[in-house]
């Protein structure tokens, strides 16, 4: 469909969204684009969503914005990715066979979709950016994720992202074999999942994708929890999700916001104070924590305060004694310490001996662990509807 001929977005409540105006006539964008901010936006006539830094439209995706000419659609030769899952040469939706809707959410609408001149399957999320709060989160997350070169073998890959009537269409990689909530759930009749291999592996993985989030990119996660941790059938375990992460100017700043999933924060988050990368760490010991029992380590609580209580208050949450190895209660212990700065780097973490054992075991080509039978996998797929639409949940901003 051809994109529409908009001038703008009218200004939002707070009054804070008057950039979104269409270019003055005799003018454009790029001449008044000069002083614009980070957050400024505007739509341009001919249907292109545009910040100061990208631009996305309806044919073509998304581009950055650079004084060269030559390099206006640089994005997906900047973009560095690995070889097991290729970038997809996306130039506009019609390339796309959209199937099944996979989930829908506060946010929006999550399909599954086949790129038709090579047969390969995606997942397309549908946000409609009326709505300033649903704006500045795609904006985040499209420019977080644009930054992200050499960390796609453990980050959800963007193939491209087009802009279409009010919407935004962010093609992504498709995670088909759900979250590591699903296997939270799958787990959890069992008390949890015992195979120390199988959870030392999911742990190297994540912790993979934050030591490229953190040392390279500068950034914090900051809503890491079993739904936002993706897996697929060839067994990989990605990082996905960055509507809410932080860049920060260097490896010593801090944040002072306070977004994300609560049950998974850290307390100094909690407690209000400045935080930094040490908070994806505690929610990363929460994650495995919760893995290994099958629930959520803390009492399920009747409020918000209750759950403050327990984390400020009570110490930290630690494995059952007896049931799982000395290295394995070692790294619970260093995740969830409650003072930030004694918690390990996730590049500290990967040298711990636990760790160590799961990555000469993956090196070695020991794969039978990932491999799961046809019912496992159906009924790991069956759930990853569900999974896009708490995921697309998960997105939204929120402060207290």
């Amino acid at each position: 469909m051809p994109p529409p001929m908009l001038t703008g977005i009218g200004s939002d409540s707070e009054g804070e969204d008057e950039p979104g105006a269409g270019p003055a006539a005799g003018k454009d964008f790029m001449s008044q684009s000069g002083n614009f901010t980070a957050s400024d936006f505007i739509l341009s006539q001919s249907g292109t969503f545009k910040m100061a830094d990208f631009q996305i439209r309806s044919e073509g995706g998304l581009t950055g914005i650079t004084e060269s000419p030559d390099n206006l659609h640089a994005r997906p030769r900047e973009l560095s990715y690995e070889i097991d899952t290729p970038q997809l040469d996306v130039q506009s939706i019609s390339d796309l066979e959209m199937l099944d809707e996979l989930g829908s959410g506060a946010s929006g609408t999550v399909f599954k979709a086949r790129h038709v001149s090579t047969d390969t399957l995606v997942a397309v999320k549908c946000v409609t950016i009326l709505e300033k709060s649903k704006r500045d989160q795609v904006v985040s997350e499209l420019r977080i994720m644009m930054s992200h070169t050499l960390g796609s073998r453990w980050l959800v890959k963007m193939h491209n992202a087009f802009y279409e009537e009010a919407k935004v269409y962010t093609v992504l990689e498709l995670m088909d074999a759900g979250s590591v909530e699903d296997l939270v759930k799958e787990h959890a009749p069992q008390g949890g999942l015992k195979d120390e291999a199988e959870l030392a592996r999911i742990a190297r993985e994540i912790l993979n994708g934050l030591n490229y989030l953190h040392r390279q990119r500068h950034q914090v996660h900051r809503d890491l929890k079993p739904g936002n941790v993706m897996r697929n059938s060839k067994g990989a375990t990605k990082i996905a999700d960055f509507g809410i992460s932080s860049q920060l100017e260097s490896t010593g700043a801090f944040c002072q916001t306070f977004v994300g999933t609560t049950c998974y924060m850290s307390p100094e988050r909690l407690a209000g104070e400045a935080y930094s990368y040490s908070a994806d760490i505690w929610a990363l010991g929460l994650i495995l924590l919760e893995l290994a029992t099958g629930k959520y380590p803390y009492p399920k609580p009747d409020s918000y305060f209750q759950l403050l209580r327990e984390i400020l208050q009570k110490p930290a949450p630690s494995l059952p004694s007896g049931a799982f190895s000395a290295d394995f209660h070692d790294v619970i212990t260093l995740c969830l310490d409650k003072n930030p700065n004694l918690r390990p780097s996730a590049h500290d973490l990967l040298k711990h001996p636990w760790l160590r054992e799961a990555e000469a075991s993956a090196r070695s080509g020991d794969s039978s662990r990932y491999d799961r039978s046809d019912k496992e996998m159906d009924r790991s797929r069956s759930n990853r509807g569900r999974d896009m639409a708490e995921m697309l949940d998960s997105m939204k901003l929120g402060s207290q």
